[in-house]
């Protein structure tokens, strides 16, 4: 009888942890962690192959996706939380319309070696949303490439209205009313820039399917009141940006979300068709025209928390009292 032989019977902890230290072995080949995959490239190389005979197609993450989710975070906030009146947002301030507002997401996204926060929210009377903002902005400043189709969201002829500030080399400042259609969970909309942000698939979907799950019901149509303000950064590098979508429902109060008009008369050359629609579009663009020095003040941390916003000014023309 060998020394192994008689040790494998008369040591069952050494025993017991020679199987075990075999397995894990076996199974660190199987199911490489990726911080070990990346340290040792030879180790790659081997559970790679082993991948191939098993007929895997990748056996282990990619290291460059790895870094990529690295840099993304999303959170979901309680929904039964409520805000109303004017909140921090990413080192500024964000002025909330009429109403409780129920946060739904935050986005945290870092691009191109700076960082942009996105946050959502929701409004609802009976179950059916009356509101729904996506605000977003830079914590750390971007190259300017990052923003191009931020005012290309504004100069759009399928939006209803459209106003920006003249430009002075330092600063960009537009808004504007732009129709959304809801169909499948799923925000759709003819302006090809506005789109790319509807569906943007790190945090649309996520905010829509919490809202489902939830039982919150979204009207087929909602107006999109939005404004946009780029500038450069203080410290000369790059641009900061703050962008606020305020996406107002035209539905009529109740859990049904009925809205007046056909589905056509929702648009830019639709609306002349639909006094109702046209008269949704005129008070949607007059309250955002109003709301425009708050939105600014904002953007510089400007003002008073504990004062409350002007309710003339603050309701919105989806806001039901």
């Amino acid at each position: 009888m060998s020394a192994f032989t008689r040790l494998w019977q008369r040591a069952p902890l050494w025993r017991t942890a020679l199987i075990t230290t075999g397995v894990c072995g076996v199974f660190s080949v199987l199911f490489p962690a990726p911080w070990l995959v990346n340290r040792l490239p030879y180790y790659g190389t081997l559970t790679s192959k082993v991948g191939h005979m098993l007929g895997r197609s990748a056996t282990t993450p990619d290291a460059t996706s790895n870094e990529q989710e690295g840099r993304r975070m999303i959170s979901q906030p309680p929904m039964d939380a409520q805000f109303e009146g004017i909140i921090p947002f990413a080192g500024r301030q964000l002025p909330l319309p009429a109403g409780k507002w129920h946060p739904v997401l935050n986005y945290q996204d870092d691009v191109d070696r700076g960082e942009v926060l996105t946050s959502i929210f929701v409004r609802s009377e009976q179950g059916a949303v009356t509101g729904f903002i996506i605000a977003q902005a830079t914590t750390q400043s971007l190259p300017t490439s990052e923003t191009e189709q931020l005012p290309a969201q504004c100069h759009n002829t399928f939006n209803f209205t459209v106003g920006d500030l003249p430009q002075d080399g330092n600063r960009t400042e537009c808004w504007m009313t732009s129709p959304i259609k809801v169909a499948n969970n799923l925000f759709l909309t003819s302006n090809q820039a506005l789109q790319g942000m509807m569906s943007s698939p790190l945090f649309i979907p996520p905010a829509l399917q919490r809202l489902g799950m939830m039982g919150f019901q979204l009207p087929p149509v909602l107006v999109d009141a939005a404004w946009t303000r780029i500038e450069k950064s203080k410290s000369g590098k790059g641009v900061d940006f703050a962008t606020i979508h305020t996406l107002i429902s035209p539905a009529l109060p109740g859990p049904k979300a009925t809205v007046p008009g056909s589905p056509e008369n929702w648009s830019h050359g639709g609306m002349a068709d639909a006094p109702v629609v046209a008269d949704f579009v005129g008070r949607t663009d007059s309250w955002l025209k109003g709301w425009l020095p708050y939105l600014r003040k904002s953007y510089k941390g400007e003002m008073d928390s504990s004062i409350p916003l002007p309710p003339g000014i603050a309701v919105d023309p989806g806001f039901h009292s």
